[in-house]
């Protein structure tokens, strides 16, 4: 009977300091957070640019003037980038955009005029490496394609000859590499600052002149330096790396 008694007793006590803990606030802290996505630059983006080209081609009739001069560039891009490893960015880019009119060197007795405004595009492959996740620095090289640097006019000397642009402009293919930097200020902004050297094939101009119809030679080349920014229309966590 005793032992019925205990074990009756000691039901109702393991009852009783169940319902009271029960009572009790519970020791368990808030459900943890999970840690936010890692940055990635996989994704689309469209981006504007503006910038200055320093002019490397040359005009030349009986002999060479360099064309070095400076002219303004701007336009717009549409690209898209591939996470390769969480430091190894890959991509493409395309851009199309304005180049203004390049002054002549006058060397040599050859004085070559301005040329009219152009356009000027590329179509590259990017190479990055991320030394920080929103830091990201890359090489690109690709096609090139704009409009020639010929001169509107030209002067020489020995003999003397004026001329004047008779065939107009061309859009000649050609080359550009180059690199540059590229910051994440947000998850959907970057900017950016590129260097790129292009060169377009030669073109064959010809000149209404005092001694009739000639022909004249253009090489069009420059260095552009350009700051640019870029809409992403992915978020920055939500890439993820091909390889781990």
């Amino acid at each position: 009977m005793k032992i019925i008694r205990a074990s009756v007793y000691l039901s109702g006590a393991l009852v009783s300091s169940a319902a009271v803990a029960a009572d009790l606030p519970s020791a368990k802290g808030p459900p943890i957070a999970p840690p936010p996505a890692a940055f990635s630059w996989q994704g689309g983006y469209v981006g504007v640019y503006a910038g200055a080209l320093l002019g490397d081609g040359s005009f030349t009739f009986l002999r060479q003037a360099p064309q070095r001069g400076a002219a303004l560039v701007g336009g717009g891009a549409i690209g898209y980038n591939l996470q390769w490893t969480p430091t190894v960015v890959l991509g493409v880019e395309a851009d199309f955009g304005y180049r203004g009119p390049i002054q002549s060197e006058a060397v040599s007795r050859t004085y070559p005029g301005a040329t009219d405004a152009g356009i000027l595009g590329t179509f590259r492959a990017r190479a990055g490496y991320a030394f920080t996740p929103r830091w990201l620095v890359y090489g690109t090289a690709g096609l090139a394609y704009g409009t020639d640097f010929a001169p509107r006019s030209f002067t020489a000397s020995l003999p003397l000859t004026f001329g004047r642009g008779s065939t107009g402009t061309t859009v000649r293919p050609g080359w550009t590499a180059g690199g540059g930097v590229e910051y994440a200020w947000s998850d959907r902004i970057s900017v950016k600052v590129e260097y790129l050297y292009a060169w377009l094939a030669d073109s064959g101009v010809g000149y209404s002149t005092n001694f009739g119809v000639a022909s004249a030679n253009v090489s069009s080349a420059g260095h552009i330096v350009r700051g640019g920014l870029n809409y992403r229309f992915t978020t920055g966590g939500t890439g993820t790396s091909l390889v781990k």
